[in-house]
């Protein structure tokens, strides 16, 4: 990979319960902590209506992280089923980082998809 610089996004749509977040790159530990900080901003308008979080990633350019960050990461992700965080569907991701992340969400849904369309089909599934 070219490009290693830390980049993200994070948005959500409350009336479909769904965060979008997308995230390239090599991150140090403080730096995905702020981007963990954006989303559960990003989420907290759902856990405030007590809804259940649906979460749609897109980690094109993402690359397999340090253990100290993953440690974050799977931190994050068994806090965030404990607020209502139901399903994550993942696309663009490389075959070490869907190793990496699956190891790291284990306890959670989450699926790898190569497109986004996919992607959200499978999140939205009843």
């Amino acid at each position: 990979m070219d490009n290693l610089k830390p980049t993200s996004s994070v948005s959500t749509d409350v009336n479909r319960n769904e965060v979008y977040f997308s995230i390239s790159g090599f991150w140090d530990l403080e730096g995905m902590q702020s981007f963990i900080h954006e989303l559960d901003k990003g989420a907290y308008p759902i856990v405030k209506k007590d809804g259940n979080i649906l979460a749609l990633g897109n980690m094109s350019g993402f690359v397999p992280q340090t253990r100290e960050t993953g440690d974050v990461i799977r931190n994050h992700l068994m806090k965030s089923k404990e607020f209502g965080l139901t399903r994550v569907a993942i696309y663009g991701a490389s075959s070490l980082v869907k190793l990496q992340y699956t190891r790291l969400s284990n306890g959670v849904e989450v699926e790898f998809f190569d497109g986004k369309i996919e992607a959200v089909n499978w999140l939205r599934r009843p």
